[in-house]
């Protein structure tokens, strides 16, 4: 099983800086008008609600804040300026070589081929531009691209990604500390169909209760 608590326990991890990315909020929004579980009021509550009050110092790249949804901008609006810093690349491309070398790079790298200006990757390529060059080591993302891209580009090795099962990893344990068992089964279906994808590729635990078990010895 590969996951990046072998290397930092859950709960130090919760301490660190941590950079995410606009996919880790809006899991679901594509089955939204189909299925009232994947709602963003259930999604809230489900597990963006454990993972805002469990991170201490979240950081949102103001380029993925403005590609978030309504519903999501006016939630994590409730805490930005507690625990959510909103970030900028202040005016660094093409002031200063060594940002916008790491920029470039990403932006080159045959899986983005992103220009500035477009939409598509924006998010993703600025937000792995600034946490390489201001040294944020925790990323979460759940699009694979991103996780790819830290193991093919020397200017990412020090980007750990924080993939979507810690998230869910996380709410778990959050509402086993409420005595709280209501959410075990919608956690258990989130983590079977929107963590199939780094289930394969990481090696993960089929159901969540066996990734728990498995991961039981990295969270404290």
């Amino acid at each position: 099983m590969m996951t990046p608590l072998k290397k930092i326990p859950l709960k130090k991890l919760i301490q660190q800086p941590m950079m995410f990315d606009a996919n880790i909020f809006m899991v679901g929004i594509e089955d939204r008008a189909s299925d009232p579980n994947c709602s963003f009021e259930n999604m809230k509550q489900l597990y963006m609600i454990p993972m805002l009050n469990s991170f201490e110092h979240i950081l949102i790249h103001e380029k993925v804040f403005h590609e978030l949804d309504v519903e999501s901008k006016n939630f994590l609006e409730e805490y930005i300026g507690k625990n959510i810093s909103i970030v900028s690349e202040n005016n660094l491309y093409g002031r200063d070589p060594v940002y916008t070398t790491i920029f470039n790079n990403i932006s080159n790298h045959d899986r983005v081929r992103y220009s500035r200006g477009e939409s598509k990757n924006r998010g993703e390529v600025y937000s792995l531009a600034y946490a390489a060059f201001y040294k944020i080591n925790y990323f979460s993302s759940k699009e694979i691209m991103v996780d790819e891209l830290t193991s093919d580009l020397k200017d990412l090795e020090d980007v750990q990604i924080i993939t979507f099962d810690i998230i869910i990893l996380l709410a778990y344990i959050y509402y086993m500390s409420q005595n709280d068992n209501t959410k075990n089964r919608a956690l258990k279906s989130v983590y079977k169909k929107y963590c199939e994808d780094v289930i394969k590729r990481h090696r993960l635990p089929a159901t969540l209760k066996e990734y728990f078990l498995k991961s039981a010895a990295y969270i404290k």
